[in-house]
């Protein structure tokens, strides 16, 4: 296939979504700056002019490369969290930057893809119709639980969840039976109070917070509260472009990456609220199209799984922010500030249309 033909079948109405709510995101932090490029909206320019690039690049590999190369870039990955977590500086008590001279990446965010990708491998080499535990379950577990740990050892739970929930729609999708599920679930459950050991006091204080948001609303519910109070002051139509008080007073805290969503809520309000929800809605389903339209089951179990992942960043973001659940970190996918995480959905979109674009290729069984 030469680059006239993977030109011609590169789904350009689906690039223009992508671009479409990263140019959302650009205009939401040059607001935030008080109408000034610097110092977030021309950095996030550079990064999705990258991430585009490296998403023509993933769209353009043929996908029996990005098959037998998984397992590769997982393990590379998740040797990179390793170094990180044993050499990199400590930011507000987190180790989840490693320092590459010239810029800093975050390995989860990468790793996030590839677990996915290397469990759809998985499950495509087997051509699984029944499940043997003993043989079958542990391998794509240990997969799945080893990044898992390593993340949240970081610490950063959120974006542990989002690995380990799209792990288990990859596990969903391959056929696992139901009483596994019910099984670890049960386990898990049981867990929980070994769990809480290990987290770190900030992050059982907004646990405890979010079961109490109405105590401590000027310290540790102050967040979350200036947060509802910048959604709420938005209205149907919201205060208008450049015109929210909440984020220029800087009432706002982490306004350019974690709550970002509150400055559109109360600039644009409740319609820019539905127009945003209904792009990212378009996007994901048309990913998932996109996937079931993939002809070999490694495609379409990533594919799926991906636009899953991505939904559910989309999600915790958005109940994170109105204190429907905990602040856990995780940003708004494609507009808030940030590289590795803006750069890993561009690369995780552009394999999906790589399953699509060489869907007549045959991938081995094993």
């Amino acid at each position: 296939m030469n680059i006239f033909s993977l030109v011609y079948k590169i789904n350009w109405l689906f690039v223009f979504i992508l671009i479409l709510i990263s140019s959302l995101g650009v205009a939401l932090l040059y607001s935030i700056a008080g109408g000034q490029w610097q110092p977030w909206a021309l950095n996030q320019i550079v990064r999705i002019s990258i991430g585009l690039i490296l998403f023509f690049v993933a769209a353009s590999i043929n996908i029996k490369v990005w098959y037998k190369s998984s397992y590769y870039i997982y393990f590379f990955c998740t040797f990179l969290i390793i170094i990180t977590l044993l050499f990199s500086r400590e930011i507000s008590g987190a180790s989840r930057w490693l320092n590459l001279y010239f810029f800093s990446i975050q390995p989860a965010e990468i790793l996030k893809i590839f677990v996915i990708l290397s469990l759809a491998k998985y499950f495509h080499s087997i051509k699984l119709q029944s499940f043997d535990i003993k043989h079958r379950i542990l391998f794509p577990l240990l997969i799945l639980l080893l990044p898992v740990t390593l993340v949240f050892k970081q610490p950063d739970l959120g974006t542990a969840l989002i690995i380990f929930f799209s792990g288990i729609v990859v596990f969903f999708l391959a056929g696992v039976k139901a009483k596994v599920f019910l099984g670890a679930g049960i386990l898990g459950t049981m867990s929980m109070p070994v769990l809480w050991s290990f987290l770190k006091d900030y992050q059982k204080s907004r646990i405890i917070n979010f079961l109490d948001q109405q105590s401590d609303v000027l310290g540790a519910n102050y967040h979350i509260t200036q947060s509802k109070i910048a959604l709420g002051s938005g209205g149907f139509f919201g205060k208008g472009f450049l015109e929210g008080t909440q984020s220029h007073l800087n009432f706002i805290p982490e306004m350019q990456t974690d709550f970002i969503f509150s400055v559109l809520g109360e600039e644009f309000g409740f319609f820019g609220i539905f127009i945003l929800f209904t792009i990212y809605a378009i996007l994901i389903l048309w990913a998932i199209k996109i996937s079931l339209n993939s002809r070999n089951y490694f495609s379409k179990v990533f594919g799926i799984s991906f636009a899953s992942s991505f939904f559910l960043s989309i999600f915790i973001n958005v109940a994170m922010v109105t204190g429907l659940i905990p602040v856990v970190g995780v940003p708004l996918p494609l507009c808030s500030y940030g590289g590795s995480a803006m750069i890993s959905y561009f690369i995780g979109f552009g394999i999906l249309l790589s399953g699509y674009n060489f869907r007549d290729y045959k991938l081995e069984s094993m």
